[in-house]
């Protein structure tokens, strides 16, 4: 072989390249500035279906480890968890956007100049190899509150524990959580 694998790769590289920007000089036209890029936005609701059941899976999962964690500090027993949200899941997609601008001048016969600017604007959704929108950023939603059920929060020593914990670990406003004792079996 004449050329070792890399240079063989990058002169690939190099030609695919010009192609793509071959074509795109073709479909824009000689006078138009096409400006390509990816941009992030929040997706309107209406275009993808939040996924509801993603919220409900989150939050039962949140119960389960801090029900499991309590469970674990000595004196607290048996704990049920229940976490609310502010929102839903927050997501932002990865967008292609194109603008294109035409700017055309015109004189009459008085000598006035008209100036014209054309602007066309296309916006389409990434969409990665499984045929999902490519997502940029998930965001977790803000714990609305959360209520702490356990058998040894009579104690109020065990109380305070709970508090402490749960107050830590989710980083939330003391106003947000609530600890009681177990009722009846």
């Amino acid at each position: 072989m004449i050329f070792k694998e890399g240079v063989i790769d990058k002169i690939l590289f190099s030609i695919i390249l010009l192609v793509i920007m071959g074509a795109i000089l073709i479909f824009t036209g000689g006078k138009e500035k096409p400006v390509l890029s990816i941009k992030t936005e929040a997706e309107p609701a209406a275009a993808v279906s939040v996924d509801n059941s993603g919220i409900s899976a989150l939050e039962k999962s949140l119960e389960e480890k801090i029900a499991t964690n309590l469970e674990n500090i000595k004196g607290v027993g048996k704990t049920k968890v229940l976490v609310t949200y502010t929102s839903s899941l927050r997501k932002e997609y990865a967008r292609d956007e194109s603008i294109t601008k035409r700017t055309s001048k015109e004189t009459d016969k008085e000598g006035g100049t008209r100036e014209t600017v054309e602007t066309t604007e296309t916006n389409h959704l990434v969409i990665a190899g499984n045929a999902n929108p490519l997502i940029v950023v998930e965001q977790r939603p803000e714990v609305a509150g959360v209520l702490i059920i356990a058998q040894g929060a009579s104690d109020p020593k065990i109380k305070e524990q709970i508090f402490e914990a749960v107050k830590t670990l989710l980083s939330i406003q003391p106003s947000k959580i609530s600890v009681v004792p177990l009722g009846g079996v």
